[in-house]
Parts: structure tokens; C-alpha cells; sequence
């Protein structure tokens, strides 16, 4: 009396089956046709992110040997066409170049983000024509920096348009001076806040350098930075997911050192760009101290000749110590 009851049990879980193996192929063929009609990616995917860390990028193409930041040259102002193709000819690593709106603060004024730095206000290079140039004919590092907040959100849009279009496989480092910083009577800053938000909305995937506005009169005393110069910088950025480097005036860094060392032990993610203006009395020994007293991942240095040459053979010839791995 059983086995009828265990034939009917057989044909139900026959059943069931059927049923799974129609649904399984009719998912498989949807699955299959959906991938078959969708349309490519836009953009490739970049061999590298433009959020990327800059050493990491140099050691791939074997233009440096180490993570070590003195290792990294820069060319200053790649502004007008033909100082931007003279820095595409030369063998620097890292692009600098000032951007700005067509006749700012004029009656002429546009959105339109040119290469230039204030007081010039004009050029015959646009952002959009410089960064087709520099994609199509280079690998060098990009730093862009912005010489008043209403070229940020036009700019950015341009980079995100370009990211979408072609894959930008390098860093990409925003800069701006968005805090009064020493010596500065009046506030030029970059508005802090907005620069930040269109950053975070627009064009997210950079490496940001927020830095602080500061004047240095020769023969006269000067002030430095200052803990809460620093600590207000870290509570703007410190939740920010980008790496971070703050570029620093590197006449006023070593007397600033409690201060500024501080800050880079605030998040691995933190970097300082030690910069040089062209009249400042940067010392060798001045650099050899912070050399002394970071890790080599954690500065960089954009400085002039000739102090830079006389540095760099001391720093990277010496047997003075310096800070490595954990220490």
C-alpha cells in the first residue's frame, strides 16, 4: 500500500525540478542577452588612479629608484603654450601650473579657466587645450593650482569630462591656499569650505594640497606657523577621504617644526611640499634638518637651484640619520 504513496512523492519533486531547471535557463538566457547588448565603458579604465600616491606612480615607470620625495623634480608655472611645451620636452616628473578665469575681476571677465597667475589675467593657454596637450604628449605628474575659487568648478567639470572621455593614468594634485596664514594682514584666501565641497563633488579622485597664505620680508623679523594655524587645517581635512600634502613656505618650515611635525602624525595619509619663493634665503641646513627629522615618503621639496643641487648631494650622500620604517 505504499509504493503509490511514494510514486506520487517522486512526481511532485520531478516536478519541482522542472520547474527550478526552466527558471535557472531562463535566467542564464536574460543574463546573457543583458551583457551581450550592454555598451562599453566610455573611458577605459586607467592603468593608474589620478587619486593615486605620486611615489607609487614614479616607481612604476622607474623614474625613481625608491619612495623618497627629494627624488621628485618639478617645473614651476607651465602656464603659457610655450612654457608648457618646453616642460613637456624637459625630463621633470611633476607639472605645475597656475589656473585662473579669463579676465578676472574685469569687466571681460568669463568662466572660462585659463593658465595663468594673477596679475595676469589673460593667456593664450585654457585649461581644456593644456590638459589635451599634456595627456596626449607626456606622463608627468599633474599639479594644478588655483588662483581664485571661481576656477574651481569650471575646472573640475573640464576633469571630469576628461576622465569620462580618456583614462587620466597618472595623479592629479588640486591645490589652493584656503587659510590666512603668517605675516598676511588681510585674508586672500580661497574660500576653505567651497573648495573642498566642489572637490568632494566634482572631482573626488585627486590628491588635494590645501595650504595657507603667507608673506616673508627679508632683513625684517617674521612670524611662522603656528599650532593653531595647523590644528585648523587638520579639523578642516582631517575627515577627508583624499591623501593630503600641504605645501609650506620651506624658509619658515624649521622654525615651525614642533608644529608642522605634529600635523604629519596626524594620518599616514598627510605629506608636506616644501616650496621655495624666489627671493627667500633658504638654507641648506635648514632642509637637512627636516630631512633629518621625517620619513623621505613624507616631504617633498620644490625648490630652486642652486640650493636644491647643493641639498640633494648632501642628503642622499650623507650618513647623517634619517627617519625610516617605524622610527
Amino acid at each position: 500500500m505504499k509504493s503509490p504513496s511514494i510514486g506520487v512523492k517522486g512526481a511532485a519533486a520531478a516536478g519541482i525540478c522542472t520547474v527550478a531547471l526552466i527558471s535557472a535557463c531562463i535566467a542564464l538566457t536574460v543574463h546573457l542577452t543583458v551583457n551581450r547588448d550592454s555598451p562599453p565603458e566610455s573611458a577605459e579604465k586607467p592603468a593608474f588612479s589620478t587619486g593615486g600616491d605620486m611615489l607609487d606612480y614614479l616607481l612604476n615607470l622607474r623614474r625613481i629608484d625608491r619612495k623618497d620625495g627629494l627624488l621628485v623634480s618639478w617645473y614651476h608655472a607651465a602656464n603659457r603654450k610655450s612654457e608648457m611645451e618646453q616642460a613637456l620636452k624637459s625630463d621633470v616628473m611633476v607639472l605645475e601650473a597656475d589656473v585662473t578665469t579669463e579676465g578676472l575681476n574685469t569687466h571681460n571677465e568669463t568662466d572660462k579657466p585659463i593658465m595663468a597667475h594673477p596679475p595676469a589675467i589673460y593667456s593664450d593657454n585654457s585649461l581644456q587645450e593644456w590638459l589635451e596637450a599634456v595627456l596626449n604628449s607626456s606622463n608627468k605628474v599633474i599639479k594644478l593650482d588655483f588662483k581664485s575659487i571661481k576656477a574651481v568648478g569650471p575646472s573640475l567639470d573640464i576633469l571630469a569630462k576628461k576622465s569620462s572621455q580618456v583614462a587620466i593614468d597618472r595623479p592629479v594634485w588640486l591645490n589652493a591656499d584656503i587659510l590666512k596664514g603668517p605675516n598676511v594682514p588681510l585674508n586672500t584666501a580661497v574660500n576653505a569650505s567651497l573648495f573642498l565641497s566642489l572637490i568632494q563633488e566634482k572631482f573626488p579622485n585627486c590628491t588635494l594640497s590645501p595650504g595657507w597664505t603667507t608673506l616673508y620680508f627679508p632683513f625684517f623679523p617674521n612670524n611662522t606657523y603656528t599650532q593653531k594655524m595647523v590644528e585648523d587645517m587638520h579639523s578642516l581635512v582631517g575627515k577627508l577621504p583624499q591623501r593630503i600634502t600641504f605645501p609650506v613656505r620651506a624658509v619658515m618650515v624649521r622654525p615651525a617644526w614642533p608644529h608642522l611635525s605634529w600635523l604629519l602624525t596626524q594620518s599616514n595619509r598627510y605629506s608636506l611640499t616644501l616650496w621655495q619663493g624666489k627671493t627667500d634665503p633658504v638654507t641648506v641646513e635648514d632642509l637637512l634638518f627636516i630631512r633629518e627629522n621625517s620619513h623621505p615618503e613624507q616631504i617633498f621639496y620644490d625648490i630652486y637651484d642652486p640650493v636644491l643641487s647643493q641639498f640633494k648631494e648632501k642628503a642622499l650622500n650623507s650618513t647623517r640619520k634619517i627617519l625610516t620604517g617605524n622610527s
